[in-house]
């Protein structure tokens, strides 16, 4: 125990997180240098091309006698989740600030969700070798945020290696040994995991008291399920068995379970059949922003939902139910934690399960009772240069945000209460937009608020279309209603028949639009004679366009719904 180290780096995204990892993995000599890929813990593809971290990876270090156990987190808002799992089973953390952007909001957002654990900080001034780097401005935020002298605070270069050394000596010297608990079993709190074909779900831990090992009998205190341990290890980073787990340690449980829905996320895991106990760990995520998934082909749907399924035990902020659409077929109404989380998951679905879907634009869910909307509010933080403050107090006025503090220093740190729904469309795009990329924004929930919100229900030739209806707030219907009759008129395919497109907000048509049918020119065989033989044909084509839209139903191609959801 005196000799185990367990960690974590937290810090806003892109400021170095990974490749600090992969300096410690060198000095440590876990991998040779210049002997492996850079940012080598972040292993999925999406994440090495989008240049972000999306999922927290845990190794375990030998370094001087220690083992140091290291977990990777991410950096962006929407997975926050990963980071408070990750906070839930170590007893320090690296704050690390990039010395040329200084403290951003997700800087902010990690450090209070550490201080709520009571662990240990350590802050890290990273990119010192850079031109444009900070760094005694960045050292007096870093005081005055946590209260801390200078001394505390370290300077390295993750991309060069310099003062990395002496930050893995302060590792060993100022992050405790792991606590110690009194129960008499073993007990260990599931904090990742994964599912393996040949070898069921591959549960991620941290050992709070006792001993894991091959054989022994377990439950799983949320589920009541009991297994017994095909094997255990740790990661290097690879999964490397060992003989067993103990206290304090950070490693993997084989379980041999095929229903992955016996093995849950922050779920303990206890060698006591009879009266187990849980782990206090991190409160369950709620998903905030949801959307429709289809699969293109319907012969996809079981597909689709296996992928989902296994997807959800590796990513435990995803939820999803079963829908059925007149136009899409059987589908699922899924429940992300923002639009990057949305994107990820869709980008996962196609490469790693090879499927092709369609993604509805995401929502927010808004509340009814009594024909009385709520809808979810979010506290936002934003942090900005000073001379970018008015556009964004604008823009979040603009978005309905109501003002709360402003913290004026060498950045300004702004607070606002912003409707959820004003989030997930294009604010971000154009908070960096007006601050030429230098401004950051945190979002959480707070709460339901009552608000004037309605259907808006789109008509093609007076029958409702589920697929593009939604709920709008009173303020944004008309210009919602006439960027999607407009948009829809551009991208539905002209039919023998007239085709109408409405808007109905309240039982008021708020936008409409026409697609003209196709038409044949009925009048060409006539060479001459009166002009009542030329109307008498037109009428008769009238009339008979007016019958076939009358039996007829529009014909929406997939590739529409495609198009505006992308849109």
């Amino acid at each position: 125990m005196q000799s185990i180290r367990n960690f974590a780096i937290i810090a806003h995204v892109d400021h170095g997180k990974s490749t600090l990892a992969d300096r410690f993995l060198e000095i440590t000599g876990v991998v040779e240098k210049n002997r492996h890929e850079a940012q080598l813990l972040d292993k999925n593809p999406i994440s090495r091309e989008r240049g972000i971290t999306i999922k927290l990876a845990p190794v375990k270090m030998e370094y001087k006698n220690y083992i140091l156990n290291l977990i990777d987190t991410p950096g962006h808002v929407d997975f926050s989740y990963e980071v408070e799992r990750t906070l839930a089973c170590v007893e320090g953390a690296l704050l690390l600030v990039d010395a040329t952007q200084g403290i951003q909001a997700q800087t902010i957002a990690h450090t209070y969700k550490a201080m709520e654990q009571n662990l240990t900080i350590i802050p890290v001034i990273n990119k010192i070798d850079m031109p444009h780097a900070q760094v005694e401005k960045t050292k007096s935020d870093i005081c005055e945020f946590l209260g801390v002298p200078e001394s505390d605070i370290y300077e390295i270069s993750a991309k060069t290696g310099q003062y990395v050394e002496e930050l893995l000596e302060a590792v060993i010297q100022k992050i405790p040994e792991p606590h110690v608990n009194e129960h008499i079993n073993s007990e260990a709190l599931i904090f990742d995991s994964y599912y393996d074909t040949y070898r069921g779900v591959i549960a991620f831990l941290r050992v709070f008291h006792g001993t894991l090992k091959k054989g022994t009998k377990v439950k799983l205190v949320a589920t009541n399920q009991v297994f017994e341990i095909e094997e255990v290890g740790v990661f290097t980073p690879e999964l490397k068995a060992k003989d067993s787990l103990e206290d304090g340690e950070i490693g993997y449980v084989v379980t041999k379970l095929k229903d992955i829905h016996l093995v849950r996320v922050g779920d303990t895991v206890s060698t006591d059949l009879q009266n187990p106990k849980a782990v206090p760990g991190y409160r369950p995520t709620k998903p905030m922003v949801y959307a429709s998934v289809f699969p293109t082909d319907a012969d996809d749907f079981v597909k689709l939902k296996e992928s989902l399924e296994k997807l959800t035990l590796n990513d435990a902020a995803l939820a999803y139910s079963g829908i059925f659409s007149k136009a899409l077929g059987s589908g699922f109404r899924t429940g992300f934690l923002g639009l990057l989380h949305a994107d990820v998951v869709r980008e996962r679905l196609e490469r790693e399960f090879d499927l092709s879907i369609i993604l509805t634009p995401p929502t927010v869910e808004y509340r009814n009772e009594n024909n009385t909307f709520e809808e979810p509010i979010a506290d936002v933080a934003i942090v900005t240069p000073n001379e970018y403050t008015g556009p964004v107090m604008r823009l979040c006025e603009e978005s309905r945000g109501v003002f709360k503090t402003m913290d004026n220093k060498t950045h300004v740190y702004l607070q606002y209460e912003i409707p959820l729904s004003e989030i997930i469309t294009i604010f971000f795009d154009q908070l960096k937009t007006i601050t030429s990329g230098y401004a950051s924004f945190d979002w959480s929930f707070k709460e339901y608020r009552a608000c004037d919100a309605g259907l808006l229900s789109i008509m093609l030739n007076g029958d409702e279309v589920e697929e593009f209806s939604e709920y709008v707030v009173y303020e944004r219907a008309e210009k919602r209603g006439r960027f999607l009759a407009d948009r829809l008129k551009e991208l539905i395919p002209r039919q023998q028949y007239e085709v109408r497109i409405q808007a109905n907000y309240k039982g008021k048509i708020i936008a409409s639009s026409r697609i003209a049918p196709f038409r044949k020119d009925v009048t060409a065989k006539l060479y001459g004679g009166d002009r009542t033989r030329k109307d008498k044909l037109l009428k008769k084509q009238k009339e008979g366009k007016k019958s076939m839209k009358n039996v007829g139903s529009v014909e929406i191609p997939k590739e529409v719904f495609m198009k505006l959801f992308k849109s």
